[in-house]
């Protein structure tokens, strides 16, 4: 499986700002913020996104979800 690092790199491989809408139901401004702004996606977005990645080959590390108890730096 291929190791993804950075929330871009977790949106390119969904399809895109739109593979990352369709999938988590956002729309595209949300999703934007998520890649701009933030730099982490909504923690309620883990569990579909993680199959997603899982499904088409990648995994990415917990730390790029918004997520209580989850270390930064892992």
């Amino acid at each position: 499986m291929k190791r993804l690092r950075t929330v871009q790199e977790v949106v390119e491989a969904l399809g895109g700002l739109n593979g990352v809408c369709e999938l988590t139901e956002a729309n595209l401004k949300q999703a934007w913020h998520w890649v701009g702004r933030a730099g982490q996606f909504p923690a309620n977005t883990y569990v579909i996104m993680q199959r997603s990645l899982k499904a088409r080959g990648f995994e990415a590390p917990a730390r790029l979800w918004n997520m209580k108890g989850v270390d930064k730096a892992a």
